[in-house]
């Protein structure tokens, strides 16, 4: 089983009242940017069209060390999750193995790039708990066209690779997403056959788009531009708000730089809750304009320039292996 599967669950449990009348004293896990610097171009993300608005920088040891020294009493799970790929980051092992030896289990999310047979290994001896490979797509020519390179295939083996440097321990757990535009329900078939028995869980959910800003868009290239559209208008998925929000009430994003932003969906920076080098995470998560956030949430109120373009992408369905 997933070991951050009864977070997720708690994230998604009840509804954004009674989760704010119920809010934790602290994060129950928190996003960690490792980087913001990517080495693919996706389509449907800033950071790939060069929007993002803030300079790609890797994360200090000493703010990963603040991080650490304030989840650590609490043994507060990590996710390696931003707006860069983590595996760029020259110390990514080593940031493992610090929270491992702290207690904190930690979560990597992927394009797979740079998981070669070192790495794999360095991260399952590092004692990393989960890993997502991030797929776009169902195959060689869907994948290419959002994420504008040529590496369906070196997913796969990114995969192959990881699950042999796991060898028979139980950890990390091996997941993989992918997330779809007009793709045939048949082409998903095709992709969930190949992929189910490599990896551990499998999901399928919806392309967003909403997100991008026009200052993202004005900085695709034309040949992203013209991806882009395509893909938007092959998209027809109904537009929900997720309910009850799963970031607001149950953890916080940490940018590369340390700042402290409400949710996953703030990129550029629209909030600032503070930096970790400069206050306490506690502090943080008691900050006024989260607070205006959660009230806005728990009155089913989706105003303002991040949640009125917040959908919810896993609407599809997801399988896994116990």
């Amino acid at each position: 089983m997933n070991p951050f599967q009864p977070l997720y669950d708690a994230c998604n449990q009840g509804d954004s009242a009674t989760k704010y009348a119920n809010l934790p004293e602290f994060p129950t896990h928190i996003d960690v940017e490792l980087t913001s610097a990517c080495n693919f171009r996706c389509v449907f993300c800033p950071t790939g069209l060069h929007g993002l608005n803030r300079a790609a920088v890797n994360m200090t040891s000493e703010t990963y060390a603040n991080i650490i020294a304030q989840c650590s009493p609490r043994g507060t799970p990590l996710r390696f999750i931003g707006w860069g790929e983590p595996l760029l980051h020259p110390k990514v092992v080593a940031f493992v193995q610090i929270a491992t030896t702290e207690e904190i289990d930690t979560h990597i999310n992927t394009n797979g790039s740079k998981l070669n047979a070192r790495m794999a290994a360095g991260l399952v001896r590092a004692g990393l708990k989960s890993l997502k490979f991030s797929f776009q797509g169902v195959d060689r020519d869907s994948f290419a066209e959002a994420r504008q390179i040529d590496f369906f295939e070196g997913m796969i083996e990114a995969i192959k690779t990881l699950r042999a440097a796991r060898g028979d321990r139980d950890d990390p757990y091996i997941a993989a997403s992918t997330s779809i535009t007009g793709e045939s329900p048949e082409m998903v078939e095709v992709f969930r056959r190949r992929l189910e028995p490599l990896v551990d869980q499998l999901s399928v959910g919806r392309t967003i788009f909403d997100f991008l800003d026009s200052r993202a868009v004005r900085a695709a290239t034309p040949k992203q531009r013209e991806a882009l559209e395509k893909l938007k208008a092959a998209d027809s998925a109904p537009k929900v708000h997720p309910a009850p929000c799963p970031e607001v009430y149950d953890k916080l994003s940490i940018h590369a730089d340390g700042s402290v932003r409400i949710c996953c969906n703030d990129f550029s920076g629209v909030t600032n809750l503070g930096n970790v080098n400069e206050h306490r995470i506690d502090d943080i998560w008691r900050h006024g304009v989260i607070e205006q956030y959660r009230k806005r949430l728990a009155a089913k109120k989706y105003e303002g320039p991040l949640c009125s373009v917040c959908y919810d992408y896993q609407g599809l369905s997801q399988g896994a292996k116990q």
